[in-house]
């Protein structure tokens, strides 16, 4: 599933307040398509470790997901739209490159 979808599907697919083993159990085994679309996580994968017990509603088990993915959902690692890139290992590598969209 597209992580676009994901929302409207919980929305669907699930009653809330819901525990997360009710929703491990019920759609534990959704997998969740990277952006770059090479790669999937389940989404018991993404939030089995954060041990939650209930979600409140929709919204909340979509941040929680969204909030746990791996590195493969994140776009350019270190880069800043906002100001200059930090110096060299302060906090990562540099993006050396200017890109005007």
């Amino acid at each position: 599933m597209k992580i676009s979808h994901l929302l409207a599907s919980l929305e669907e697919e699930l009653t809330f307040p819901i525990g997360q083993d009710s929703v491990i159990r019920r759609i534990g085994a959704v997998e969740i398509e990277a952006p770059d679309a090479q790669g999937t996580e389940t989404i018991s994968t993404i939030i089995g470790p954060v041990g939650q017990e209930t979600y409140a509603s929709a919204d909340e088990l979509f941040t929680t997901i969204i909030g746990n993915v791996s590195d493969e959902y994140i776009g350019r690692k270190f880069y800043d739209d906002r100001g200059a890139n930090p110096p060299r290992g302060e906090l990562g590598p540099r993006d050396e490159s200017n890109i005007s969209f």
